[in-house]
């Protein structure tokens, strides 16, 4: 069945119209083709960042009702796109939405942005809750680190390939992975990692650092054992996909 579904994907891709030249960014289309993930520092300058961090804190405080209650570790709000100009410049960078379109081969938007502070909690699995999926076939998102971000407090872990057909069919063989299975074992992991360590890539970097990346692989957040991580995660659908039950689902804070 998954390589039914694979396969089925890329004669769509083949025959999807090819998208238009980039004026930014063409180069970082062409790395998230190739390698899943693209990393492009000085993104955004330590002082912006400084604010969204602010923004953050406001709108967790401000709208205590659309605070996630799903998430265990991470303090999450999404839409706080909706609540602050800033964090909306982010959501609604027309260079990004233009990659996220190519990339999809098909117009596509921000539907939200989530907003994410994420403090040391004993026992915590990490943002995103442990290794996961966020989709199959492609789901193109932008993170952007807020806070500096070392090995001790919460890295974008990523597995090279795992969003390529080939490498999900053997994965799911290595590991004994259900056809669509989101969400990972740690003992699944360390399965694939065992043939290859060096599958495994982890990015630490500065405040202002942007991460375009195929949610499709296998990823988390690595669990944080010091300080405070703060994050934008801009959330791209193809545009004919976005509908009102997408909002129910997330509990997408509304614009005012």
């Amino acid at each position: 069945m998954t390589h039914a579904d694979y396969k089925s994907f890329q004669a769509w891709l083949r025959r999807a119209p090819t998208p238009p030249s980039l004026a930014y960014g063409a180069e970082y289309l062409a790395e998230v083709e190739r390698n899943g993930i693209c990393i492009v520092p000085d993104f955004w300058s330590a002082e912006k960042c400084a604010d969204a961090r602010a923004e953050i804190d406001r709108v967790i405080t401000e709208y205590p009702r659309y605070v996630n209650g799903n998430a265990k570790a991470d303090v999450r709000v999404y839409g706080a796109n909706n609540a602050s100009a800033l964090i909306d410049d982010f959501a609604q960078d027309a260079r990004l939405l233009a990659i996220a379109s190519a990339y999809n081969h098909k117009a596509t938007e921000t539907a939200f942005t989530l907003a994410a502070r994420m403090p040391t909690t004993p026992g915590n699995s990490g943002s995103g809750e442990g290794w996961h999926r966020d989709a199959f076939l492609r789901q193109f998102k932008a993170i952007l680190y807020l806070s500096e971000v070392s090995m001790e407090n919460g890295p974008f872990q990523f597995l090279s390939d795992s969003q390529r057909s080939k490498r999900v069919l053997v994965d799911m063989k290595t590991a004994d992975l259900k056809y669509m299975q989101y969400r990972m074992e740690e003992t699944q992991i360390a399965r694939l990692l065992a043939q290859e360590p060096a599958r495994l890539k982890t990015f630490t970097a500065r405040a202002g650092t942007l991460i375009l990346v195929d949610t499709s692989a296998i990823h988390r957040g690595k669990p944080i054992q010091a300080g405070t991580r703060y994050a934008l995660t801009n959330y791209y659908f193809p545009t004919d996909s976005i509908d009102q039950s997408m909002y129910e689902k997330f509990d997408v804070l509304p614009r005012a």
